[in-house]
C-alpha cells in the first residue's frame, strides 16, 4: 500500500502490518529516522517501524517507511497515525506495543507517545519521573 499525500509517502504492506500486530505486544518495537538525504532542489528523511524478523537469523523488518520533507512532530504524526489507521483496518482493536525504542528526539518521542500510547508527553514525562523517583503508585 502506497500512501502519498503532500506531507510525503508512506509504503507498508499488509502482511507486515499483520506480523507487527502479532508481534508488537510481546516485542521491541523500534521507531527511526535518517538524516536528510538531499534529492534534487529538496532534503528528505526516511522513517521507519521496524521489528525484529518472527524467523530468528532473518534481518528486522521494516513495517512501515515514510518519505517527507520534514522532520518534526506533525510530520511523525501524521506517519504514525496512518500507520495506526493501516492497523485499525485489518484489526478492531490495535496492538500495544510492549516497547518502542528510539534516540533522543524529542518531535519522535512526542509523536509516539500521543499517537501510540494516547497520553501528553507533559504527563508522560511526569510518570516517568514518578517511576524513577520510587513515588509512583
Amino acid at each position: 500500500m502506497i500512501l502519498s499525500r503532500s506531507r510525503g509517502i508512506i509504503l507498508l504492506r499488509e502482511s507486515t502490518v499483520r506480523i507487527y500486530h502479532s508481534l508488537a505486544r510481546t516485542d521491541i518495537v523500534y521507531v527511526d529516522a535518517t538524516g536528510s538525504v538531499r534529492l534534487g532542489d529538496k532534503s528528505w528523511y526516511a522513517h521507519k517501524i521496524v521489528i525484529r524478523h518472527p524467523n530468528q537469523g532473518n534481518p528486522p523488518l521494516a513495517v512501515a517507511l515514510y518519505f517527507a520533507t520534514s522532520y518534526n512532530i506533525p510530520f511523525i504524526s501524521y506517519f504514525l497515525q496512518s500507520f495506526c489507521h493501516a492497523e485499525s483496518t485489518f484489526y478492531r482493536k490495535r496492538s500495544l506495543p510492549k516497547l518502542v525504542m528510539c534516540d533522543a528526539c524529542t518531535a519522535l518521542m512526542n509523536a509516539i507517545v500521543l499517537l501510540m500510547f494516547k497520553e501528553t508527553f507533559k504527563n508522560y514525562l511526569h510518570r516517568f519521573w514518578l517511576i524513577a523517583s520510587g513515588k509512583y503508585t
